[in-house]
């Protein structure tokens, strides 16, 4: 099993080389994001690579803000959204129409066949942008590659590898991108590298350390790692959120809800449980009738 000093991230760039790069390693994240959630293994594993890919991109874009991944298609999955901040903090959720849980579905039929890729990035101090891209091919390492390579012009090479059993999920993603070059000398450095990645197995990638496969793949040039960036799950609900959607709901609904209740241990209480980490707020009749004291 991979140890928790796995949830992090590294960048990397070559000295002699005009190419960038980030490595991953996942493991109690999932622990958090699949707690208190009933998923198949095959949208388990969706939302694993999503969670790869926010962290991957959250640290090529350097925004102070958030990122969002999301697939919308017509399969078996109805959408599953990943959110990352710049702190590398996520959170994800997935909604879906599978029934048979044991079933082996294929990527497609998860997806369908005409799924999207919707990657919004959310800066503090300015307005939202988004990426769209269709959803090709068996996996999402191909889809991310061509939406770099459509959105930003910039070639990219990506792994994503996903490991998961009934008890344990761990999973790892690599990319590598060309840096902007004029230099005629340097004009088959990402060819090289991303030839080189195409030699890594997936038990090396989720396996081995970020160091030695960095050393497994480029010894024969100079790499400098930089410090770790933590990976963290962090929901964000709240009391004070949770409060603000009752109060949404109206007046007359919510004490429509509170005087029907017929939980014995919630009488005249409202309960309200996150869809992201099955946290449960618990309001009492008081709390509410304070929320529309000046409502008639």
């Amino acid at each position: 099993m991979v140890s928790s000093t796995h949830d992090q991230l590294y960048k990397f760039i070559f000295d002699d080389l005009e190419v960038r790069g980030e490595i991953v390693q996942l493991h109690d994240v999932y622990d958090n994001i699949f707690a208190n959630k009933s998923y198949p293994k095959s949208i388990k594993k969706i939302l694993a690579q999503l969670v790869l890919i926010s962290n991957l991109i959250t640290a090529s874009t350097k925004i102070d803000g958030e990122t969002t991944v999301e697939i919308r298609g017509d399969g078996l999955l109805r959408y599953a959204s990943v959110n990352s901040d710049s702190k590398l903090n996520v959170r994800g959720i997935a909604r879906h129409n599978i029934t048979q849980f044991d079933e082996d579905y294929s990527f497609r039929d998860i997806v369908g066949s005409n799924a999207i890729l919707l990657i919004t990035v959310h800066p503090k101090d300015s307005e939202p942008y988004q990426g769209v891209v269709e959803v090709t091919g068996y996996n999402l390492s191909d889809t991310l590659e061509n939406y770099f390579l459509r959105s930003e012009q910039i070639k990219t090479k990506i792994m994503l590898e996903i490991s998961l059993t009934d008890n344990d999920s761990t999973a790892a993603g690599l990319l590598v991108q060309e840096l902007p070059t004029e230099d005629p000398n340097h004009e088959d450095d990402f060819n090289t590298v991303a030839h080189l990645v195409n030699t890594l197995t997936k038990d090396e990638l989720i396996n081995l350390e970020a160091d030695e496969v960095l050393f497994r793949l480029f010894n024969q040039f100079k790499v400098r790692r930089f410090d770790a960036i933590n990976v963290n799950f962090k929901c964000g609900c709240s009391r004070r959120k949770c409060l603000d959607t009752i109060h949404q709901l109206g007046k007359e609904e919510v004490y429509g809800v509170i005087n029907s209740s017929a939980d014995p241990e919630h009488v005249e209480s409202l309960v309200m449980t996150c869809s992201q980490c099955g946290k449960k707020y618990i309001f009492k009749k008081e709390d509410i009738d304070k929320l529309f004291k000046n409502e008639k």
